[in-house]
């Protein structure tokens, strides 16, 4: 039914296909790896710095364990239809709540003040160094040039093409007209994976003996100069080097289960049409229309290696489970008279055929240290309950900045109903206990031990606003430890007491 539209021409069928001799990667010819690259790479590829707001590195849409692709967090971000909540929906990762070119918190059309989500579902970073383009769509070509669009790379360059992309994605780790000069003076300015825990001794070494990117660039590239062109070259010589090549498959120790499966998948299931085994990447590399419902386009066949480990699957992400998958396959003719046995016998090899288990135990290449996003989640530092104002909207707490010690862009924002006042940021070293009021307001922080500031709510009526307050913190290590407790007021006639208010947060400066 479905088999006119699968094999439908694609103009893009040239860029895509594979390079390289699985497990032997190819590397452009004027970007040959080194282990100063490869080790500055991979402290860029973990670094949360490199974001607008602390918040985001290249690893938070690529965690090892999960096959190089993004946790599942349910997070949805329209289809097609430009609306939330409808068919077409895809399930991609998060990124960063929508800032305005003075880094501001704004509202977004779609996710309020809540963090944006990527059009597409993540694929995977491991064993992309053996395609040709990079991207679902193949957005990323093999030829890498500057911002002049002078060529820098030849060929063979799809992870530099790739690697540049998220910096300046609004979505993704960056302010509204974020520039790459911008990117290099942040880094210029910061400690390696200060925000970052639990460094594997790949890493523990370079940032203890360089504690600055300068002193790290000038190792790899022998000047300390920090430009575009060599962050992206850095980072595609790491992920050059997460090839899983000791799954079963590749070491000659399937289960019986797994045997069986490679031969429903060889040769009674279609796979290959796309899956090619030609380079033992299970992928080749080109587009292809799948016909998924709602979801009906051109895209790059993935590698099915780890793919077990996923929390997702396809480029919508619109199924959490290979038992859906196979569903579908049968829907457009493939996977045709496969018995409910065979299916089991199918995913035993997908699942665990393909995996290898230094991917899922974090091993190197694949280790990794914790990022701060997973140590404290975002939200995880608000307690209480606030107070609501007008039209019953209770104000919301943006505490998503990370308060280490030299954070430049340290901010706490809010989100409120009413423009025509200013918002009151509260600010203690003492928490009061969750419940108590004074005239009907929550007070959830000692006012006689801190301090207060006013800041313009912005916009108008009673529509949705916010307000960004700024508060540089010093590079100095006598702060690790402090703690503070912010709460916001917002003067309101329509709320109890004249007041409404946040849920307050807390900040343990590190």
């Amino acid at each position: 039914l479905v088999l006119s539209a699968f094999f439908s021409a694609d103009v893009a069928f040239a860029q895509g296909g594979t390079i390289g001799n699985f497990p032997t990667v190819d590397f452009p010819r004027g970007n040959p790896p080194t282990p100063a690259k490869v080790q500055l790479g991979k402290a860029l590829f973990f670094e949360e710095q490199v974001s607008s707001d602390n918040t985001m590195s290249c690893a938070s849409c690529h965690f090892s364990e999960l096959g190089g692709v993004a946790p599942d967090t349910m997070s949805r971000a329209p289809g097609l239809d430009g609306l939330l909540n409808t068919a077409d929906d895809v399930f991609g990762a998060t990124g960063v709540i929508e800032q305005d070119a003075n880094s501001d918190y704004v509202h977004n059309p779609v996710h309020g003040v809540g963090r944006q989500v990527t059009s597409l579902n993540p694929p995977s970073v491991i064993g992309a160094a053996f395609f040709k383009s990079l991207l679902w769509e193949l957005g990323a070509k093999q030829v890498f040039g500057d911002l002049e669009g002078n060529v820098v790379l030849t060929d063979r360059a799809a992870l530099e093409s790739q690697a540049v992309i998220p910096f300046l994605s609004s979505v993704e780790m960056a302010h509204a007209n974020r520039n790459w000069d911008q990117v290099t003076d942040k880094l210029g300015s910061v400690r390696p994976l200060a925000l970052a825990s639990d460094l594997p001794a790949s890493l523990i070494d370079i940032v203890a003996d360089n504690p600055n990117y300068h002193a790290l660039f000038d190792n790899a590239f022998g000047t300390p100069e920090i430009t575009r062109e060599r962050i992206a070259m850095a980072i595609a010589s790491y992920e050059r080097e997460l090839v899983a090549d000791q799954s079963p498959f590749d070491l000659g120790t399937m289960t019986p289960e797994q045997v069986r499966g490679q031969q429903v998948f060889l040769t009674r299931g279609f796979c290959t049409t796309c899956h090619s085994l030609s380079n033992d990447l299970f992928s080749d590399g080109r587009r292809h229309n799948i016909g998924l419902p709602n979801h009906n386009r051109l895209v790059k066949t993935p590698s099915l290696r780890n793919v077990g480990l996923r929390p997702r699957f396809m480029h919508s992400g619109q199924f959490t489970r290979l038992e859906e998958v196979l569903a579908h396959y049968k829907s457009i003719g493939f996977l045709v008279s496969i018995s409910s046995a065979e299916d089991q016998d199918l995913i035993a090899f997908l699942s665990k055929g393909l995996m290898d288990p230094r991917v899922l135990r974090r091993e190197p290449p694949f280790d990794r240290p914790t990022l701060n996003s997973e140590r404290q989640p975002i939200g995880s530092n608000l307690y209480g309950k606030g107070s609501a104002g007008t039209g019953g909207v209770t104000p919301i707490m943006i505490a998503h900045s990370p308060p280490n010690v030299g954070n430049t862009d340290f901010k706490i924002g809010i989100s409120a109903t009413r423009s025509d006042t200013v918002a009151i940021l509260a600010a203690s070293h003492t928490a009061l206990p969750v419940g108590t009021h004074v005239g009907g307001v929550p007070l959830l922080i000692e006012p006689l031990d801190g301090a207060v500031v006013l800041v313009p709510l912005d916009g108008s009526g009673n529509t949705q606003t916010t307000a960004t307050f700024k508060l540089p913190i010093a590079a100095d290590h006598s702060l690790v430890g402090a703690e503070v407790f912010a709460q916001w007021f917002v003067l309101d006639a329509n709320a109890v007491g004249g007041i409404a208010t946040t849920p307050a947060a807390r900040f343990l400066a590190f």
